[in-house]
């Protein structure tokens, strides 16, 4: 949520029309925040792993519209306050606007938080998974390894001897 504490600005001297303007500004770069984590959470999901790059800069393009928020809020408000404090002291019908908005910020920075833990525990099994392939073909490679001595020969050619060749996996 925009953090507004610690105003000097008097809340009769808000232009509220424009910061009510910022705050969905503010609504609509969170709702894309919160797609753009839907996405990344889908795409480590299905092994695409290559696109994982595009997500990142599209993430970071949403951080930057919200850094250049907070600079529109700061020369807006001078330094900041709540939007709770602000709704106390503003004129109507914008108190009741602002903790409406105040709600969704909470509810926004709720669901973002909980796709975090998601990404971050997707991210982590995807780590193990890779560790796990990674030891399973260290292992095939150690058995293929003592195997082919056994089935090939020092030309590289088959010995008929056991009549069959290792896989990579070390099956025959």
């Amino acid at each position: 949520m925009p953090s507004l504490a610690g105003m000097t600005t008097l809340a009769s001297d808000v232009d509220y029309p424009r910061l009510n303007k910022l705050l969905w500004q503010y609504r609509a770069c969170f709702d894309r925040f919160e797609f753009l984590l839907e996405v990344q959470l889908l795409v480590s999901s299905s092994g695409r792993q290559d696109w994982l790059h595009q997500l990142a800069d599209l993430l970071d393009d949403v951080a930057r519209g919200i850094g250049t928020l907070d600079l529109e809020r700061e020369v807006l408000l001078g330094s900041t306050t709540t939007l709770t404090e602000l709704a106390a002291g503003a004129p109507e019908p914008w108190p009741e606007i602002l903790v409406e908005q105040h709600a969704h910020f909470t509810a926004a920075v709720a669901r973002v938080q909980r796709l975090r833990h998601r990404n971050e525990a997707a991210l982590d099994a995807g780590v193990d998974g890779i560790r796990r392939l990674v030891d399973a073909i260290a292992e095939a490679a150690g058995q293929a390894q003592t195997g082919i001595g056994d089935s090939y020969d020092g030309d590289g050619k088959l010995r008929h001897d056991n009549g069959s060749a290792l896989l990579f996996d070390g099956r025959a």
